[in-house]
């Protein structure tokens, strides 16, 4: 069997540490999601200590002696070197509890005793793509809901839009106990928005619901809307799209309340959602 020669091999290692090296960029925030926060323009500001009291990688209680106002939508950094967003901060007297944490870059091995905590200017920076608006209650926002964004953004060049932001920091309109009728109460304005997702419904008056859907598609004629629902509600529109999750199998899906998807239910919805929107016309990454 005659081998191949040096020259060759040289060639077949070079094509491949290029083909590597140029994979390894254009998917390197995909494969690195810390990649897309705004390092370059990074300030913290120590707000005072806290004493770990207990500590998991996703949720972790301490103690303070400072009086701190904490807000889930900022991002905070403990040793000034691990930074972390947090779904939901409990403050109870001298005490704190932050869960689903994300850890943005590296989480602490070990974190225990007295240590420094500040608030820091890091922030998602997002891509330039199209504006998708995604509006929901618990079914979006609550535990494996916060993938949606973020399995989203990672295959297509969209950029979110709204008035909160998620723990990774993908902005989206979003209460526990949103309704289609909150839309219109709050005054939600969607003028520079090009796509809305509606994932809200599920527990409300089915005749509210269509009611509200078709004034909401009155409103906004021009735009592409998704309707995440569990089943098909009547309004009529060509730039109507419908994604019915009572198909989704109830054991696989679901939570064991039977109304909210788990992890794999929220998975099979992002990529229903990426077909859905690659079909209206946005563009892979």
């Amino acid at each position: 069997m005659k081998l191949p020669n040096n020259l060759t091999l040289y060639l077949i290692f070079g094509s491949l540490f290029c083909y590597l090296s140029l994979n390894f960029l254009v998917n390197a925030k995909e494969d690195f999601f810390v990649l897309n926060y705004s390092w370059n323009h990074l300030q913290n500001q120590n707000i005072g200590s806290i004493k770990i009291l207990e500590y998991e990688v996703n949720k972790f209680k301490a103690s303070t002696e400072n009086t701190l106002i904490l807000d889930n939508q900022k991002t905070y950094v403990v040793d000034n070197k691990h930074y972390f967003r947090s779904e939901r901060i409990e403050t109870n007297k001298d005490t704190l509890t932050f869960i689903g944490v994300h850890w943005i870059n590296e989480y602490p091995r070990r974190l225990e005793g007295d240590i420094k905590f500040g608030l820091s200017n890091l922030v998602l920076n997002q891509k330039e793509g199209i504006s998708i608006a995604m509006i929901g209650d618990s079914q979006m926002g609550w535990r494996e809901g916060k993938y949606t964004r973020k399995w989203i953004s990672e295959k297509l060049n969209v950029r979110f839009v709204g008035n909160k932001n998620d723990v990774f920091g993908f902005p989206y309109y979003f209460e526990n106990s949103y309704t289609s009728n909150d839309i219109f109460l709050n005054n939600l304005q969607f003028n520079e928005t090009e796509i809305v997702i509606l994932y809200l419904g599920l527990s409300e008056n089915r005749e509210d619901f269509e009611t509200n859907l078709k004034k909401f598609v009155a409103l906004n004629e021009e735009k592409e809307i998704i309707i995440i629902h569990n089943t098909l509600v009547k309004a009529v529109s060509s730039k109507l799209h419908y994604i019915n999750i009572s198909e989704y199998n109830k054991s696989t899906y679901f939570t064991d309340d039977g109304i909210h998807l788990n992890y794999k239910g929220h998975h099979k919805l992002a990529q229903e959602l990426i077909a859905k929107l690659i079909l209206i016309g946005v563009e892979k990454n």
